[in-house]
């Protein structure tokens, strides 16, 4: 440093600025500076050498009467013609909100990363959130804006001001003039322009939009226009209010010749995030009520002699505010730390006192409590009791690190409504330990089908509700908070159970992106069933990993099985976040089973865990030719009953066998479940399933068939005598036979006492083996003929030990290791061909909106503008097709058209009422569409929810996505739905309404749609059949 010093003094540079700048952290921008000034290309600006700006006191006894008249002439917000709310008076209340959410809100974590550039200070934090909310709305107080309500308007005119009509002024988004009107401010204070734009492009995308480059330079160009041409007194108004802010705030707007600190983008993100929420919180007139308009003794606006709030008021206001809002405070978890393991896990978890926890139970908590691990991925069997470890896991680094929540993602909604269950158990026994009172959020499109989650909803108290702490209450201190259920805002109660897209969707160039960001910040987030994710959704997961890794957020991966390869990527995801190297390939093998991987301070550690004694399982290759063969083989294997279930991997192929096992065994001893019912009806039959065939069933079945798709193999905890199962990839296949004997002690029938699982196969001497037509769709040709080719190698495969699983997918994965017969080696060939074409272009197709880069932990502020821009990913309109277009963003699955189903009665004149629902007397009550609440159906309308498949709507080889566009299109238009004003309540806007014919005998509708005709039955689900 000391040359370096030397050589600046050569140059006449002040040297009291040079080391503090230095000290002020900034020495790579001086070693910048310096090499552009040896080489002569160095902009003045550059040469000056800019210091680090002290933070005078704050002064919240300020108040707006100290502003000028004209700084209070501007509107915010025009009321009804009697009320109003000044541009200064909404700043004061957006600033005195961000207050209350940097103290009671924002997680300690959140806190500290928005300190980091201040040294770890804050206060200053603090002071920086306040000020940058203070002036969010400052471009407010400009032509554009103030023109758009003439009789507002008048106020401005009556201080001399001109305000003519809209069309004389550009479309100048008050949001980048106020982030122009901050840069300028800063810049005529004599202080760094460079680093003052890192601050005020968080002004600038305070509503969750993110402009691209260009749009924001043209912005910047009309803006200048316009201050050179309007009168001065504009900009003089603008400056008064940021310097009055500032010394409210305590921030150090004026200070010559110093530089504020350049934002990496995770702290650029944590304080847009939290601007975001201030700015809803401030903007919402049931906290913030509109104020009496400006009126003088003779009717007319004047400001003069406005009452404005003094400092105890405007305190009153704001305390009364955060109270209606009813943020969920931060979840606490008991400070004791756990000393008898079988203990904590008995009590926490309500088992018996017979009840030990597993090898693995036991090591997660001894590794999270010695190393406080930031990624852990759990690989186990199915049925080792996952969940509870997660948990463990989570309590063990939330006690550790200060930390406010969890976030648990699951793959479907159907797995996460059953999550919810086991979440509020483990919840309530925390409460029991530190009482509290703790938000919960169910975040997937269909939480109101729950009913745990419904009733934690009704208990919770409304924005509009004055909140009345009563530890006494009979919800123990459970909670769902309806504000933070409406969309983008579902991640930020303290407690969260929901889809991975709720993750997936951080990686989403989509606006609102940094809010789900900030509902991660502060959680430990928990994704089960991870190796769930297909190549498509994989390239979000990855990419959201790198945010998470960025932002330090303690990350549980939980699965069955992991391809070595898939775990590599998965845990250098996540490092790459925090700037490490990839990890060693010789991760790239089998590593022991069971198995906990950790990152921590950037490091890779290997746990292996010794398993747990395995049912020994076989998986045999099995020819049956057709549905009605396997029928036959169910009525010869279940002769002397049992249970078995039937796994397809297609929804047509798993209705034709259903009806095939129907006509042998009778309705009342087969069962169809797939994901093409109504949601009210799939949820009534997934409890069903745990009422046979779950671990504390006291109703199972002698004999019975469960026909289903692979909706069967995820989360539910149900356990079958038999399994047939057509061809999967070889991790599938292992995740599925977790429900095959599942239960130990059960007893079996003659016959089942040995667990099977047989792999239909339609020729065992075709070369290769040929199978179902639908699976090739479902999984890539590839990896199902590595499962075969495997099975074909060794006649079964027999998984007797938990090491298995670990070897078996290994194997499967292993593409420099062939398996199968010599005769199968083209067909591989050209196999693997297209699987790694397809692999390339879906991951291809996932980086057209991924949030992601080369270079994004090197990332700053200004990418905000360069690169989050997207709204185009998801759509702006709060109505249409455009709504599902998210969560299709992050998954590529067949099933994407999300629809809401209402039947309609030709009997009736084509009235709408309820579709038909198993174990549901008919209605043919008439549904009031007409109202905005539907008299209070909407709730029941929601339930009424399906995702059509787009692919049998394809032509030849039509575009999936353009398809999929298309017949949503087709449904938003429909003219019979156009005119429903309930499509206008909150929870139906922007949903598709599918209107479908009742058939006479009420169990059966049918639609003509996009030359298609849709079958929907309660025995069948939705079927669609050819032109």
């Amino acid at each position: 440093m000391s040359i370096l010093l030397d050589r600046l003094a050569a140059l006449s540079i002040n040297l009291m600025l040079i080391r503090s700048m230095f000290l002020g952290g900034t020495f790579r921008q001086g070693i910048r500076v310096v090499r552009k000034i040896k080489a002569g290309t160095a902009t003045a600006t550059q040469c000056r050498i800019f210091g680090v700006p002290e933070f005078p006191l704050p002064q919240p006894q300020l108040e707006a009467g100290e502003l000028s008249e004209l700084a209070r002439s501007f509107w915010a917000k025009s009321g009804d013609g009697k009320t109003w709310l000044s541009v200064v008076q909404h700043l004061l209340d957006s600033a005195d909100i961000a207050g209350y959410l940097f103290d009671e809100y924002l997680s300690e974590h959140h806190r500290q990363l928005m300190a980091s550039v201040w040294g770890g200070d804050q206060a200053k934090a603090r002071s920086s959130l306040t000020f940058l909310m203070s002036i969010h709305d400052l471009g407010k107080v400009s032509p554009a804006f103030s023109c758009q309500r003439t009789d507002l308007a008048e106020l401005i005119r009556n201080q001399g001001l001109v305000v003519t009509c809209k069309r004389d002024y550009p479309d100048l988004p008050h949001g980048l003039v106020s982030q122009f009107a901050l840069q300028d401010e800063i810049s005529e204070a004599d202080g760094d322009p460079a680093a003052a734009r890192h601050w005020a492009i968080l002004v600038g995308v305070h509503h969750g939009r993110y402009p691209d480059a260009a749009a924001v330079a043209l912005a910047q160009a009309q803006y200048k226009e316009g201050s050179s041409q309007d009168d001065p007194r504009w900009g003089q108004a603008r400056s008064e209010i940021l310097r009055f802010m500032a010394s409210r705030s305590g921030f150090p707007l004026s200070a010559p010749d110093t530089a504020l600190p350049e934002l990496p983008i995770a702290v650029a993100s944590a304080y847009a995030s939290a601007l975001v929420i201030a700015d809803w919180l401030a903007s919402n007139e049931d906290y913030f009520p509109l104020r009496p308009r400006p009126v003088d003794d003779s009717g007319k606006l004047s400001i003069s002699g406005y009452p404005e709030l003094n400092a105890r008021q405007q305190c009153e206001r704001v305390r009364r505010a955060w109270k209606r809002a009813q943020f969920p405070t931060p979840m606490r978890v008991p400070n004791s730390d756990i000393e008898n393991v079988a203990d904590f896990y008995r009590h926490r978890f309500s088992w018996p006192a017979s009840y030990q926890p597993t090898k693995a139970q036991r090591e997660v908590i001894e590794i999270a409590a010695a190393e406080n691990p930031d990624l852990m991925i759990v690989e186990a069997p199915p049925g080792s009791g996952k969940t509870a470890l997660a948990f463990a896991a989570a309590e063990v680094l939330m006690r550790k690190r200060g930390l406010q929540g969890i976030f648990v993602a699951l793959p479907t909604q159907a797995t996460t409504n059953a999550m919810f269950e086991r979440v509020t158990s483990w919840l309530t026994s925390i409460l029991g330990d530190e009482p509290q009172k703790l938000g919960v959020h169910l975040a997937h499109g269909k939480n109101n089908l729950n009913k745990s989650f419904m009733e934690l909803l009704e208990s919770g108290h409304s924005p509009l509700e004055v909140y009345d702490d009563d530890a006494d209450s009979k919800d123990n201190g459970l909670h769902a908070s309806r504000w933070m259920g409406q969309r983008w805002r579902s991640t930020l109660s303290p407690v969260v159970v929901g889809t991975i897209d709720q993750v997936l969707l951080a990686a989403l160039k989509s606006r609102h992106v940094l809010v789900r960001h900030l509902g991660l910040m502060g959680k430990v987030v928990i994704i089960d069933e991870v190796h769930a994710a297909d190549a498509y959704m994989q390239t979000y997961l990855k990419a959201a990993l790198t945010w998470l890794g960025l932002y330090q957020i303690p990350v549980v991966l939980l699965s069955a099985t992991l391809p070595p390869e898939r775990r590599r990527e998965l845990l250098d995801a996540y490092r790459r976040g925090q700037g490490a190297p990839a990890a060693n390939t010789a991760l790239d093998k089998a590593i022991g089973y069971p198995v906990i991987s950790t990152v921590a301070a950037g490091q890779v550690r290997i746990h292996e865990i010794e398993g747990e004694p395995e049912v020994t399982k076989q998986i045999i290759p099995t020819q049956v030719a057709s549905a009605e063969e396997i029928a036959k083989l169910l009525e010869q294997e279940l002769a002397d009953g049992g249970c078995a279930v039937v796994i397809r991997n297609t929804v047509g192929e798993a209705q034709e066998t259903y009806a095939a096992v129907k006509k042998v065994f009778g309705r009342q001893q087969a069962t169809l479940l797939h994901a093409r019912f109504l949601a009210v009806e799939r949820s009534s039959r997934d409890s069903s399933m745990l009422e046979l065939f779950g671990k504390n069933s006291t109703k199972r079945p002698q004999r019975h068939v469960v026909v289903a798709t692979q909706v069967i193999e995820q989360s539910l905890d149900v356990d079958f005598d038999l399994m047939l199962t057509d061809p999967a990839p070889m991790d599938l296949v292992l995740q599925r036979i977790g429900r095959l004997h599942r239960h130990a002690g059960r007893n079996r029938p003659k016959g089942l006492q040995a667990a099977r699982c047989l792999v239909l196969v339609n020729d065992l001497a075709s070369a290769p083996w040929s199978y179902s037509s639908g699976t090739d769709y479902v999984y890539a040709r590839y990896t199902n003929l590595r499962t075969l080719g495997i099975l074909a190698d060794r006649g079964q495969i027999t998984v007797s030990e938990p090491n298995d699983y670990a070897q078996l997918t290994a194997l499967a994965y292993n593409t420099a290791e062939s398996v199968g017969p010599k005769q199968w080696d083209k067909s591989f060939t050209q196999a693997e061909r297209d699987y790694q074409r397809d692999c390339n272009q879906s991951q291809i197709k996932a980086h057209t909106w991924c949030l992601d880069g080369a270079n994004l932990p090197k990332w700053k502020a200004p990418e905000l503008e360069e690169k989050f821009m997207g709204n185009a990913a998801t759509g702006e309109e709060s109505n249409g097709p455009a709504v599902a277009a998210s969560r299709a963003a992050v998954r590529d699955g067949e099933d994407q058209i999300p629809v809401l189903v209402v039947a309609l009665d030709p009997e009736l004149n084509n009235v709408p009422v309820a579709p038909p629902i198993s174990g549901v007397q008919p209605d043919d009550t008439p549904l009031a569409v007409s109202e905005y609440n539907a008299r209070g159906r909407i709730a029941d309308i929601c339930s009424w929810s399906i995702s059509l498949p787009p692919r049998p709507f394809c032509d030849n080889k039509e575009d999936l996505d353009r398809v999929a566009d298309n017949v949503a299109q087709e449904i938003s238009r429909d003219p019979i739905t156009q005119g429903w004003a309930c499509r206008q309540h909150p929870l139906l806007a922007g949903e598709l309404i599918l209107a479908m014919y009742l058939s006479s005998d009420g169990t059966q509708l049918t639609r003509e749609l996009h030359g298609r005709k849709l079958t929907y039955s309660i025995e069948n689900g939705l079927e669609v059949r050819g032109k």
